[in-house]
């Protein structure tokens, strides 16, 4: 997938343009960019997904910025999956937001020379969010392309939205997040060295910083999938503080259960939360939670065998 942050890099020829925010790339989303695609393998086009490098709230308003479900990385990643030829990555500032609809419509035109637009029904586009679905139509009679509006998606009779899957996760709802998404949600990060509790319960951990502005669930821990170093594991992974041995920043902690290899310190992670294995607690002593690590080593071994 060619990636770009402004439309007037692209250097290809005409295209089917897929619009939206794309906040964690859900089932709603997908459906726009599978619609892209089958316009754009119908009539020998490229697809174009065209999107924010960050939120819109993060220029107005950044402490009303819902949680990311997200990262640039992790976005670019989830669309680049849904077989899109490129993605625009347009940095959002108050000079790009205060164009008109029409403003809007004319320079992705210039520069994307789109015969088809896919947006979802509730698109809003141009200064204040002015331009609708219908203005769309009206502007692709005037510009030259036609305007595929896709309905809501909805599973289990309700509407699939970031704010459903964040729901999802701040309910530590993993298989209801992982529905939505299409996809177990992810936390991705370089490992680090933490405070190595978990050799001294004889059951080494790989360690993440705590993401800010991502959407975490619950402390507590978790059935996980874990990629790292070109393999997958299964694994159990802590979101919180230790409360058993108190001290230090939050963090994120994965035991992976059948690893052999050595350090891992400075190697990528990706995290697959798939299920919610138990709250956070305090223990009477580290033997106490040395036996609650074992059981829950059985909890998640269990799951995944329960999944095949």
């Amino acid at each position: 997938m060619i990636l770009l942050t402004h439309e007037r890099q692209w250097r290809g020829g005409e295209t089917v343009v897929a619009f939206g925010m794309f906040d964690g790339v859900h089932e709603g989303h997908a459906q726009l960019m599978r619609k892209a695609n089958e316009l754009a393998a119908l009539y020998d086009l490229k697809s174009v997904v065209y999107t924010f490098s960050s939120h819109p709230m993060a220029t107005y308003a950044p402490e009303k910025t819902p949680p990311q479900l997200e990262t640039r990385s992790e976005k670019i990643r989830s669309i680049a999956q849904l077989g899109i030829d490129a993605a625009v990555l347009r940095p959002f500032d108050r000079a790009y937001a205060a164009q008109s609809p029409e403003a809007f419509v004319q320079a992705f035109v210039d520069a994307l020379h789109p015969k088809h637009v896919v947006i979802g029904f509730n698109y809003s586009f141009g200064r204040m969010g002015a331009g609708k679905a219908e203005d769309m139509r009206r502007f692709g009679e005037k510009y030259g392309f036609e305007t595929h509006v896709v309905d809501e998606v909805q599973i289990d009779g309700l509407p699939v939205s970031s704010t459903r899957v964040r729901a999802a996760i701040a309910a530590g709802e993993m298989e209801e997040a992982a529905r939505l998404l299409g996809r177990p949600y992810a936390l991705c990060g370089v490992i680090q060295r933490g405070k190595q509790l978990g050799r001294k319960l004889d059951f080494p951990t790989a360690n993440l910083l705590w993401p800010e502005g991502k959407a975490i669930p619950p402390k507590g821990v978790y059935a996980a999938r874990v990629y790292v170093d070109e393999a997958w594991y299964i694994a159990a992974v802590n979101v919180g503080t230790h409360p058993t041995a108190p001290g230090g920043p939050p963090t994120i902690e994965a035991n992976l259960l059948d690893y052999e290899g050595g350090s891992l310190y400075g190697h990528h992670m990706r995290l697959l939360l798939c299920d919610f294995v138990r709250s956070e607690k305090k223990f009477d002593s580290l033997e106490a939670l040395r036996d609650e690590v074992m059981k829950n080593r059985e909890q998640v071994r269990t799951y995944f065998e329960n999944q095949r």
